[in-house]
């Protein structure tokens, strides 16, 4: 029997945006995160996914709480289940949530088996969390192997805001058994499967062409057939505009995002990941860098891998999910006519 989502403790706490929140450096600036942010350029929860020593360690500021250990109302662990003189509560789901650059708050990463702290504790002494003179200290930990966090384009989870949703404050406790239990199930869900529940797309209406009996042709169909998938489990649709000749093959929309990403699609039937562009796709890849994909399917026609390389503001490379990195070679074509 499944469980009683409304007895599952767990809590939503509102960040700034990041890519990986390992400290903030010139490609990974945070955005949002509210006034201390917009005042300062930074916020305390840029170090919440950087390791140390098997864990990790979450800061969110609670309402009417310094970023530091001064007096305000902090995390209330009651309404988690703890009882009143209790300092901490283990066994928690901690959901970080964060509003994209693009607009809409997402969630981007959780902690399983998190730790909740109802008042602000001190780093530990050799974890470096310091930017601009100040001590980063924190309310939640896990272990590094509980902690979760999903790449800018798997943010598709959308918090709801507002009336019946994630309000002004950075801590949300969705308890209301009438409101909350089917958002609580979606959320649940999605965190096991990462799969948005609602946003399940069957088909999207894309028409299965018959297979080219051309081995490239092939591979190149189930190359893109991959990618498709991959992209439409996460909730995007879908569409090719192969014909089009624009310097990618699909285009993937999602309805919580705003940013339509160009996904430019190869197939290998080998495992090594080495690939062309022609002078068209290049030339979109550097223009679009922000929103340009490319998909790489290895081993397309017996155990598809797909590696997505997307442009790493941090780094200034084009790296694939894993850390692999792209290394690009000019090359110079002519076109040769006999006369």
């Amino acid at each position: 029997m499944a469980r009683d989502p409304m007895t599952v403790p767990i809590i939503f706490l509102r960040i700034g945006w990041m890519n990986r929140y390992q400290g903030q450096t010139a490609n990974d600036q945070i955005t949002g995160g509210g006034a201390f942010v917009k005042q300062h350029g930074y916020g305390h929860e840029i170090f919440n996914f950087q390791p140390f020593e098997g864990r990790v360690f979450g800061y969110v500021q609670p309402p009417g709480t310094a970023y530091n250990d001064q007096p305000g109302s902090g995390i209330n662990l009651n309404r988690l289940g703890a009882a009143s003189d209790d300092d901490l509560l283990t066994g928690v789901i901690a959901v970080w949530v964060a509003t994209s650059p693009h607009g809409r708050s997402f969630i981007v990463g959780w902690y399983n088996n998190a730790t909740i702290y109802r008042r602000w504790q001190s780093p530990p002494g050799e974890a470096n969390r310091r930017y601009e003179g100040s001590e980063f200290g924190y309310y939640v930990t896990a272990a590094s192997s509980d902690a979760n966090l999903l790449p800018p384009d798997e943010r598709i989870f959308q918090v709801p805001r507002g009336q019946g949703g994630m309000g002004q404050a950075n801590i949300w406790y969705a308890d209301s058994s009438d409101a909350h239990r089917q958002f609580r199930s979606d959320v649940l869900s999605y965190l096991a499967t990462r799969r948005v529940p609602q946003q399940r797309p069957e088909s999207q209406g894309r028409s299965q062409r018959q297979p080219d009996p051309l081995l490239r042709l092939k591979i190149e169909q189930a190359a893109i057939v991959e990618a498709t998938a991959y992209y439409s489990n996460l909730g995007y649709v879908v569409d090719s505009v192969e014909a089009d000749n624009i310097g990618w093959d699909l285009n993937a929309v999602h309805a919580s995002r705003q940013l339509t990403l160009k996904l430019e699609v190869k197939g290998l039937c080998g495992s090594e990941c080495r690939v062309d562009l022609t002078p068209n796709e290049y030339a979109k890849l550097k223009q679009h860098h922000e929103s340009y994909r490319v998909c790489v399917v290895t081993l397309a026609l017996t155990t598809p891998e797909l590696a997505i390389f997307a442009y790493s503001q941090e780094s200034q490379r084009w790296e694939d999910q894993h850390g692999r990195v792209l290394q690009f070679k000019d090359i110079v074509a002519a076109r040769c006519l006999a006369e």
